[in-house]
């Protein structure tokens, strides 16, 4: 192509890309009046691409979007049927009708006319699912029963089913405007469709779909979730691949844009942001494609169905999160090199090696903790590590936020707090070690609520007052002698080292080991508990105590 055509191309493209890109962050009400008042719409439609597209089918609504359906391409509609027809490794006849209905709907011959010619057996597999055929010969009564439908006397069928299913009340009209459709184009080409439906095999077509199905949507970085499991793979540092040249490519007018969504909902409060931003513009550009596959990877992996802008946003923001982490690992002073030098994959699973190996490390101590041995939920924990304890054992481990009501969980931002989150799950596996040494009667336990926090002070409050080991319920009357002993001054609501140092001396004695053998995440379990204890009971007077407000303790 000579240079000035080529230009001129480029030119046509970065104006569409604009308008694109400006349409796509409008609100969903004005999505569609500013594509339809375009000079071109078709054209700006068609530049669209599939996922984009797809997006804003879903962001203003189906049915609204039909007369932007009668402009799109026709490969845009192989991929709404690729993404909207499945449902794992099946078609899902329900929403076949659902989207063929909508296709139809924007643009009916060349709905008909496009899957006859490409899609033809799709078509006949979903007439086949769906009807039941009878060909009359020239010297055959017509079939009696009153449900048959015929348009030439010669073919017959009709929708076996009951008549109040509104799934097949609505395959029904679609079929037959279809029918009628056809016929009216040509009516050797109806006779034909039927002849090829009697004779479908649905478990070949089926597989061969699937196949072809997953070719397609692979290109687009949208694996079958088994293989597109691999983007979580752990990968060291050393194991990187090397980008072999400049991201800077020559700009080619036969290879489709890349969608423009996912990277206009890329957020600046990530290290992944920061580092695009000392990018040239021109190398951004380039990342495009990069980007949005390593999305469509994540997307597939997790089974997630994208059909709004939260959706899209909350893989995106996840992400960016692995992204950020894996080049935090990388190189926290330079990130933007190490972009230019390094595939986004390769950085999200080092980002995801880090929160797995986390993952791994409680899952792998919950299989065997004195916790699920006793058959104890997760609340035993007390609302802090049940919290941290509930995400890490996800498949995909999250961080808890429990300063967020309603948003206890998101994804991992850093480093730092994948560091934060190991120091105390390493406090939490060494206390819940410590219970299995302390031969704890868990049959004993039968009032209160049961918190590893209510289990130790119960337990060391009981061995002061001359009590037995078990988890029976304290009377009031003796535990406000206890009390009294451990806020030994009331002047300041303080518990004095000595009480400190006695429970610890309990726990080693109980425990069968020395006083020196306790590991220091234990020890700084111990001092957070009396603090806490400090903080919420220190300016109790005894005789004023409510029983209903004491948790630390198991009472009666």
């Amino acid at each position: 192509m000579k240079d000035y055509k080529l230009a001129n191309l480029r030119k046509k493209e970065l104006k569409l890309s604009r308008q694109r890109e400006e349409i796509l962050m409008l609100e969903p009400e004005e999505i569609l009046d500013k594509i339809l008042s375009s000079p071109q719409p078709a054209t700006l439609i068609q530049s669209f691409s599939d996922q984009d597209l797809y997006f804003l089918m879903h962001s203003v609504g189906r049915q609204d979007f039909i007369p932007v359906l009668a402009l799109s391409s026709s490969d845009q509609w192989e991929y709404i049927l690729d993404m909207d027809i499945w449902r794992d490794d099946k078609p899902d006849i329900n929403h076949m009708t659902r989207t063929l209905n909508l296709l139809f709907q924007a643009a009916p011959e060349r709905l008909m006319h496009w899957t006859i010619k490409e899609k033809p057996d799709l078509l006949e597999y979903y007439f086949f699912k769906n009807i039941e055929i009878r060909i009359r010969e020239h010297d055959e009564v017509p079939p009696d029963e009153d449900d048959f439908i015929t348009f030439d006397d010669k073919f017959y069928f009709r929708f076996p089913g009951a008549d109040s299913d509104k799934n097949r009340e609505s395959a029904q009209d679609l079929i037959v405007s279809m029918f009628d459709k056809v016929a009216d184009m040509d009516i050797s080409v109806f006779h034909a469709v039927l002849l090829e439906t009697v004779r479908v095999l649905a478990l070949e077509v089926e597989e061969e779909q699937l196949r072809l199905k997953n070719v397609r949507l692979a290109e687009k970085g949208f694996l079958p979730a088994y293989e597109a499991i691999g983007v979580y793979q752990p990968l060291s540092l050393k194991r990187f691949r090397k980008r072999r040249q400049d991201l800077k490519k020559p700009w080619n007018p036969d290879i489709p844009m890349a969608p423009q969504l996912p990277s206009k909902f890329i957020k600046e409060d990530n290290l992944f942001a920061k580092a695009l931003g000392t990018l040239k513009s021109d190398l951004f550009f380039d990342l495009q494609s990069e980007f949005a596959f390593l999305v469509n990877k994540v997307i597939s992996a997790d089974r997630v169905r994208i059909h709004g802008r939260e959706d899209i946003e909350k893989v995106i923001e996840k992400t960016c999160s692995y992204l950020s982490i894996g080049l935090e690992k990388t190189d926290l002073n330079n990130p933007g090199s190490v972009i230019e030098s390094y595939f986004l994959e390769d950085i999200f699973r080092a980002g995801s090696s880090e929160i797995l190996k986390l993952g791994r490390i409680v899952q792998t101590w919950h299989g065997t903790s004195f916790l699920n041995k006793n058959s104890l939920p997760l609340s035993f924990l007390d609302e802090k590590w049940l919290g941290i304890t509930g995400g890490l054992l996800l498949e995909r481990p999250l961080f808890f936020d429990g300063l967020k009501p309603g948003e206890s969980y998101r994804n991992f931002k850093s480093l730092v707090e994948i560091k934060d989150v190991t120091i105390e799950a390493d406090k939490l596996i060494e206390t819940d070690r410590m219970l299995g040494r302390l031969n704890i009667d868990m049959g004993s336990f039968s009032h209160g609520i049961l918190t590893y926090k209510s289990m130790l002070l119960t337990l060391w409050a009981r061995e002061h007052l001359g009590m037995d080991n078990s988890l029976n319920p304290i009377p009031v009357d003796d535990f406000k002698k206890f009390f009294q002993s451990v806020f030994s001054s009331r002047k300041e609501p303080d518990i004095e080292q000595i009480k400190r140092e006695d429970f610890l001396s309990w726990v080693s004695k109980a425990g069968r080991m020395d006083l020196k053998d306790l590991k220091k995440e234990f020890i700084t379990v111990v001092h957070e508990l009396f603090d806490e204890i400090e903080e919420e009971y220190g300016n109790v007077n005894p005789v004023d105590m409510d029983l209903r407000f004491i948790r630390h303790f198991l009472l009666i």
